[in-house]
């Protein structure tokens, strides 16, 4: 197999596949009964909308209205906003299921629970995208705290702050993220492709290298790779990079008896990161009931006051390449009706031992 392996050609491929289709934000408005008010906004450069391009399913039965966009300057833009109200998330996870749009091999889900605590109810909202690979890589072990609350963040915001007052500091931290991102990616592609490899043709006449040890010459692979990329910028290198990656680590021999097994496992890797590479990205808001007292989105503030608070994120394919990305929010809202119960409870009680008080009292 004679493909592509650099990580500037990968990411390449994604910023080209991004920058089509309709730039897409998405807003849940959940209500305490756990219905949800689903509205979604595309932009767009011609009237008509493909369905085949949306990135969340949107279909006949929503409320659909298509206008020009006149607050810009240059080239006109279209905007297609749908809105439509699901009883439940039931129903939200039952579109992602039929979804027949660019994002359609995703595997998304919404959820909900409502937490009754006697004075306060606890309301809970998440989306979740499950991982594309099955292998084990959490970004955690790549990236610090604040590396990786600067890679979630969602574009627009990321954008504002390269170009603030701390430009500076950002944009090492940006230089930073990408470089250890680069060798989390493909870790996780390596140890995607050994398990794929030893799954399909460990019994293969003649294998000597067994899983365990292909397993520890991770670091090797990933030089090979990296070392690979740079050489390949700098002088085009040959054609075949799966050789130029293998060889110094596993032998020409190994490569050359396996050379049918190593092209299928490849095929078969660039099956399962087809969604990785093809993700169309969008931005997801939630707007929760009450106060929100948790998440793990991006908080902004809108016209009004501090209640218009709503929790933004970016959905993007590293997010969920090895690991489920999920985007939760919690609220709390205060249930006032327990609180008149309560206080004539309690004065049911005093009056109570007032009474039994004044009883004993005129008894003696």
């Amino acid at each position: 197999m004679k493909q592509k392996t650099g990580i500037t050609i990968v990411m390449g491929i994604m910023m080209l596949l991004f920058s089509c289709g309709y730039e897409t934000h998405v807003i849940n408005m959940v209500h305490t009964d756990g219905s949800v008010t689903r509205r979604v906004i595309m932009k767009g450069g011609e009237p008509e909308f493909d369905p085949a391009e949306y990135r969340v399913p949107v279909d006949s039965t929503w409320q659909i209205g298509i206008s020009a966009d006149t607050s810009g300057e240059g080239e006109s833009e279209w905007i297609l906003t749908a809105e439509k109200h699901f009883a439940s998330v039931e129903e939200i996870n039952e579109a992602y299921r039929t979804d027949s749009g660019v994002n359609r091999d995703l595997h998304r889900s919404a959820g909900f629970s409502r937490r009754f605590r006697w004075f306060t109810t606890t309301f809970r909202f998440s989306e979740t995208v499950r991982p594309i690979l099955t292998v084990s890589c959490p970004l955690s072990e790549f990236l610090d705290e604040e590396e990786r609350a600067f890679l979630y963040l969602p574009e627009k915001v990321r954008e504002g702050l390269l170009d603030g007052k701390d430009s500076i500091m950002y944009r090492e931290l940006e230089k930073r993220t990408d470089s250890i991102g680069e060798i989390w990616m493909w870790t996780s592609f390596v140890r995607q492709w050994t398990e794929v490899f030893y799954d399909n043709f460990k019994d293969a006449p003649g294998l000597s290298v067994s899983r365990e040890e292909m397993r520890s010459m991770e670091g090797r692979l990933l030089e090979q790779i990296i070392a690979d990329s740079r050489n390949e910028q700098e002088d085009g290198g040959e054609d075949d990079e799966l050789a130029r990656i293998l060889i110094p680590v596993l032998g020409e021999p190994f490569y050359r008896e396996f050379s049918t097994e190593i092209d299928s496992a490849g095929t078969m890797m660039e099956a399962m990161i087809e969604p990785f590479i093809s993700t169309a990205g969008y931005t997801m808001e939630i707007r929760m009931p009450g106060k929100v007292i948790a998440s793990n989105g991006y908080a902004e503030t809108g016209a009004g006051t501090e209640e218009d608070k709503y929790l933004l994120w970016s959905v993007s394919g590293e997010y969920f390449l090895a690991e489920p990305y999920e985007m939760w929010v919690e609220s709390q809202v205060s249930n006032y009706w327990t609180w008149i119960v309560t206080a004539l409870f309690v004065l049911f009680v005093v009056a109570g031992l007032v009474v039994r008080r004044r009883k004993k009292t005129d008894r003696h």
